[in-house]
């Protein structure tokens, strides 16, 4: 498996463009069974912590279960144990057509482990991709992709999305991020988010897009990360909203590429979602069975730790 071996350091569609949004997909059109991979050993000493609480996690070793189509294709890659995902055409939305872009191109996505209505507290969604400065399998003079993850309202529905922006400009293959996915790649959008501060990809190799995703004052924020296979951090861009958690936030909803815009297709892996938990800082933190809340296998363990820093989890 592909750098298996990734790290920890350290929105798309207007919520009025229902008509676009993955939460059209019928309920038909998703697995009953959307199967986790087996956690993988490889994983797990540097990409989550020993004390992380994994909700989600596919490593594309045996398949793609957990990931659908929409208006695009992701396929397996058997020997290489990752997985493609591709955009197919179809006819963009009037507020696209209007910009000078026909046709769009889809992707896939993916619901994790499933949908959250409830705050569980903060969480991180990581996913690697492959990615070339060298590219050349331009769609229509484009070549990029907007990837997301949203968030869920306690009711159920859709709240916001969070959205990674990847793309050529003059030549420069960039990173971005914002709320919204224009559903085509947007160069206005990579130049200019985050008040111009974008990363620009200079070597070719496996970058992890990561989303944190916490509780700021009692607001929802996330912070985009970009990471090397290095463990690196590369960029981060912290995306704040006025969405009340107490009243406003549920969990996770989709990890979604609205559109894929690139001939072969982007290759990716490593699909988690997961949260950490409170470190013990005192030994009493260890006593009374406090020592399962952290992750150790028994007291002892526990204590260690506060006192040396081992970590033996």
């Amino acid at each position: 498996m592909k750098n298996a071996l990734a790290k920890i350091i350290g929105m798309i569609l207007l919520s009025g463009l229902v008509m676009l949004s993955c939460d059209n997909v019928t309920d038909s059109q998703i697995s009953d069974e959307l199967v986790t991979s087996e956690f993988d050993e490889q994983f797990s000493p540097f990409a989550i912590p020993a004390n992380a609480d994994v909700l989600w996690y596919q490593d594309f070793s045996e398949d793609t279960d957990g990931w659908l189509d929409f208006r695009g294709t992701i396929t397996h890659n058997a020997g290489a144990e990752t997985a493609t995902v591709k955009g197919d055409p179809w006819e963009c939305p009037g507020f696209v057509q209007d910009r000078g872009i026909e046709p769009c191109y889809g992707g896939a996505f993916s619901q994790f482990d499933g949908y959250r209505d409830d705050w569980p507290g903060d969480y991180i969604a990581e996913l690697d991709i492959y990615l070339d400065p060298d590219a050349n399998d331009f769609l229509d003079d484009r070549w990029g992709f907007d990837y997301i993850v949203a968030s869920n309202r306690t009711d159920g529905n859709h709240l916001r999305d969070f959205v990674f922006h990847v793309g050529f400009s003059e030549g420069a293959l960039l990173v971005n991020g914002s709320n919204n996915s224009d559903l085509y790649t947007n160069e206005f959008k990579l130049l200019n988010e985050n008040n111009g501060e974008y990363y620009t990809i200079s070597e070719a190799g496996w970058y992890t897009f990561q989303h944190s995703v916490y509780d700021d004052g009692g607001y929802l924020a996330v912070d985009l990360n970009l990471f090397n296979d290095n463990g690196d951090l590369l960029w981060t861009a912290t995306r704040n909203t006025q969405d009340e958690i107490a009243t406003d936030v549920g969990g996770n909803r989709y990890s979604w590429f609205t559109h894929v815009d690139a001939e072969n297709g982007i290759e990716i892996n490593n699909h988690a979602l997961y949260q950490t938990v409170d470190e013990p800082t005192a030994i009493e933190d260890c006593k009374d069975g406090g020592w399962e809340a952290f992750g150790f296998r028994n007291q002892g363990q526990c204590i260690r730790y506060v006192n040396t820093g081992k970590d033996s989890r």
